[in-house]
């Protein structure tokens, strides 16, 4: 599974029946599974204590991420190795869709703030811009003035393709059962910030998650070709997720233009 830098779609991210279930040194190489075995294992600091059960560890693309063992099991049909199973599971859907963000987030880092390439002082900045607007600026600066501008606006692009990621990753987190505390540790949000994103999504965050235009969304609910709003904040229209992704999931036809509902 090639990790890639593209902006992704909801189908983009992992899903549960991408994930295998192997035993461990069985085509985990090649694959994103969680793979198990019976094992023993030493304790902590004791050589002598020695605990046997069940050992999970899961692949991300042949790349060992984590490890889990589970004493006293003795199969992958026992309860608490099943439940250990849903949960890397879910470890792995979180940790494949935080690449996304991590290659947009290394983006903006690299681009850091433009404007210190003037200047370090605010008032000297605007003293330079000033210079620029009264004509009294040298070629060279009007030409570092030009290369900050466009740095502005690779900034700006690459943080509104954060935005939308964003927004479908905790749409996709959500649809996949990780609870909010979980959302919020891939995220690097507070659980309150999680909370008021999971019940109230803007039209921003909606038309994003179905990947549309806001524009073409507004339409969309206009036209009872999308859900009514469950609520506003002040004046502005917000669904809870689980309406949006009702909404993406139970749409006929191509992506981006459900007919309307009756």
């Amino acid at each position: 599974m090639q990790m890639e830098t593209k902006l992704p779609q909801l189908d983009d991210f992992l899903d549960p029946a991408g994930i295998k279930v192997a035993v461990s040194g069985f085509g985990y190489e090649e694959g994103t599974c969680v793979a198990f075995d019976t094992d023993s294992w030493t304790g902590t600091g004791d050589p002598s204590w020695v605990r046997r059960g069940v050992v999970l560890q899961c692949y991300l693309d042949g790349t060992d991420i984590s490890r889990t063992a589970i004493e006293g099991a003795t199969d992958l049909d026992d309860p608490e190795v099943q439940k250990a199973v849903q949960s890397m599971k879910q470890h792995l859907i979180a940790a494949h869709g935080h690449h996304y963000l991590a290659a947009l987030q290394d983006e903006i880092d690299s681009l850091g703030d433009p404007q210190l390439l003037l200047a370090q002082d605010p008032v000297h900045r605007e003293a330079i811009y000033r210079r620029a607007r009264e004509g009294t600026a040298s070629p060279s600066l009007l030409t570092l003035i030009a290369d900050v501008q466009a740095k502005e606006k690779t900034l700006q692009a690459v943080r509104s393709r954060y935005a939308l990621t964003l927004w479908r990753y905790i749409a996709h987190l959500y649809r996949h059962g990780l609870p909010v505390t979980d959302i919020a540790h891939w995220t690097g949000a507070s659980v309150a910030s999680t909370e008021r994103r999971i019940t109230c999504v803007p039209t921003a965050g909606a038309a994003a998650i179905t990947g549309v235009e806001q524009k073409t969304w507004s339409g969309y609910v206009a036209r009872d070709q999308a859900p009514a709003p469950d609520d506003h904040v002040g004046r502005e229209p917000v669904w809870h997720i689980s309406t949006v992704l009702r909404h993406v999931d139970t749409r006929p036809g191509r992506p981006g233009r459900p007919p309307k509902q009756v």
